[in-house]
């Protein structure tokens, strides 16, 4: 009965087992890893290796609590750097199942196996297998009925098993790992020497496509791996996975630093896709402190967060930085029979606007830096066609056709010299001549009160004017001339749901965000030719131009091979 209910805190379904045995063969240093699953694990499952074996005295040993191979001295406990260490798994998952293991260590001439139904053991037998080991278990949770009516639907659980087997193959790409359902091979990752061709086997080409390489040390700590740079994005944190010292965890301090890396660049409720590896010293950080092995503590946690966030968000400046090549339209493909060879057009010329015909003769595909030019920063190099509804630049480049939306392009702009100003401590402001007077309810002035010296920060000056009303006296100088009482009501209202502590601090981003949406060029506005080229040279000195301060794209572009594809140009 101890055995079943220790087994609880491990053994949570099938995919925990393949969990805990995966991470067994893999410490046993296995080369080959096969996982035979039946009626989504409730039936069968089976690992088989080609480790380095247990040994015939060792083998009732394994099956023993409290029982590991994996320590050394008590030291060992405070450096793990293996995956298993409990000394739980087996005894627990033997608990609850028909159980049995077989194991052959190289240079012995047999194997042996060993059975256990449920706390049931059979003695060691010899028996014929390879060197390695086989871990098979059958009818799991039979003893333990509660347990296996709360189990999910069948696809439920066989998807936790196939996500165990995608994110070891991410942490040990040079493993073949092998996944079969009910008879039929439906993984087959052969080994690899880069984590990038394991990334295609596990994610799929489309996914691993829009993954850059990212690499960053500070001390001690080496994080690196593969991030998707804005605009692409995910509804969920499903392809968002961290390992420490080649261990899959769900840490929120990692989590948290991944998401704070990309700041504003994401849409709210988008989340990117990351496979992020912290390699840390084994006494920096604590792994036993979950039955699933699944959470960390570190020892210096803000050192471990500033360093991902860090190595994120330098990754992402320098993808900004060099926009160009990145497609953002996925265009249909066609037939070849619809297809036609490309023929020689004459060079075109843009007629967007009556004011920008002078400007724009040239050729759409010409590359704008002549040799002995100076070389311009990406957005000051665009060739400016024009303005079309309102709201968006047309460009060329060496690339191909670039559209950007004016609107978000000013508000990136404006979001980040008011940043520089707020961790200066100068938010530039202005003084009005005549100043806007508030009038607020009983409930609105002690919510305006409470945050005074917060919207102080932010470059807004108010007074007290009468009872039941406030007096703006300055604001940022960001903003244009207008109506200024809506943007601070709005930022109170905002500021009303947060403390000024940690909280305060997170939402800093978004509030900077509001006063910067209302400080810019806005839709439906024609701008002349040069405040388009201020724009982009605005652009080209801002970090992150290419996505707005809430996330959505400032540019798109559409290359050679898109535009022709497109009009069925090419196959």
């Amino acid at each position: 009965m101890a055995s079943r209910i220790a087994a609880g805190e491990v053994v949570e379904r099938p995919a925990s087992v393949v969990k805990e045995l995966l991470e067994n063969s893999i410490d046993a240093r296995a080369t080959e890893i096969t996982v035979s699953i039946e009626k989504s694990g409730t039936s069968l499952i089976r690992v088989t290796d080609d480790g380095e074996g247990i040994s015939p005295e060792d083998l009732p040993l394994a099956l023993e609590r409290h029982a590991t191979s994996k320590l050394r001295s008590d030291e060992d406990l405070f450096r793990i750097s293996t995956l298993g260490f409990r000394g739980e798994a087996l005894p627990s998952i033997a608990s609850v199942s028909r159980f049995e293991i077989t194991s052959r260590p190289a240079g012995y001439d047999s194997a042996y196996r060993l059975r256990v139904d449920g706390e049931s053991k059979i003695s060691a037998q010899m028996a014929a297998a390879a060197t390695g080991t086989m871990i098979e278990l059958k009818d799991l949770f039979y003893n333990v009925p509660a347990r296996r009516k709360f189990l999910k639907s069948p696809p439920t659980e066989f998807s936790h098993i196939c996500d165990i087997v995608n994110r070891l193959a991410l942490a040990y790409p040079e493993i073949h790992f092998r996944l079969e359902h009910n008879g039929k091979t439906l993984i087959d990752f052969v080994a690899v020497r880069e984590l990038r061709e394991r990334l295609y086997q596990v994610f799929g080409r489309e996914v691993a496509d829009s993954l850059r390489p990212f690499e960053y040390r500070q001390g001690v700590l080496s994080v690196s791996g593969f991030l998707s740079s804005a605009p692409t994005a995910f509804p969920n944190s499903r392809h968002l996975m961290t390992f420490v010292n080649h261990r899959y965890v769900r840490d929120k301090i990692l989590t948290h630093a991944v998401l704070h890396g990309y700041e504003t660049l994401l849409m709210k409720g988008q989340y990117p896709a990351v496979v992020l590896l912290l390699d840390i010293p084994f006494d920096e950080v604590d792994v036993n402190v979950h039955p699933a092995k699944y959470e960390v503590r570190f020892r210096r946690q803000s050192d471990v967060h500033e360093a991902v966030a860090r190595a994120i968000r330098e990754a992402l400046r320098a993808e900004a930085q060099q926009p160009s090549g990145r497609s953002f339209a996925p265009w249909p493909q066609y037939s070849s029979a619809d297809m036609e060879a490309v023929l020689p057009y004459a060079s075109s010329v843009s007629t967007f606007a009556e004011s920008f015909v002078s400007e724009s003769r040239r050729e759409i595909f010409v590359l704008p830096n002549q040799p002995g030019q100076l070389r311009l920063g990406f957005f000051s190099s665009l060739n400016v066609l024009g303005q079309i509804l309102g709201c968006y630049l047309v460009c060329s480049s060496d690339q191909g056709l670039a559209l950007i939306d004016q609107h978000a392009a000013h508000e990136r702009v404006a979001f980040e010299r008011l940043r520089k100003q707020m961790r200066a401590n100068a938010v530039e402001r202005q003084t009005l001549l005549l100043h806007q007077t508030l009038e607020l309810s009983a409930g609105e002035m002690m919510l305006l009160e409470k945050q005074l010296d917060v919207l102080e920060r932010y470059g807004f000056t108010l007074e007290p004017f009468g009872p039941n009303s406030y007096a703006i006296i300055a604001v940022p100088a960001l903003l244009p001339e207008g109506d200024y009482r809506p943007v601070v009501l709005q930022m109170v209202a905002e500021l009303a749901e947060i403390d000024k502590s940690e909280k305060l601090g997170q939402h800093l981003e978004e509030r900077l965000a509001t006063i910067a949406c209302h400080s810019v060029i806005r839709a439906n506005r024609q701008l002349e030719i040069h405040e388009m080229r201020a724009l982009l040279r605005d652009l080209d000195d801002t970090d992150f131009a290419t996505q707005c301060p809430h996330g959505r794209p400032v540019l798109l572009e559409f290359s050679r091979e898109e535009l022709e594809r497109m009009f069925k140009r090419v196959l």
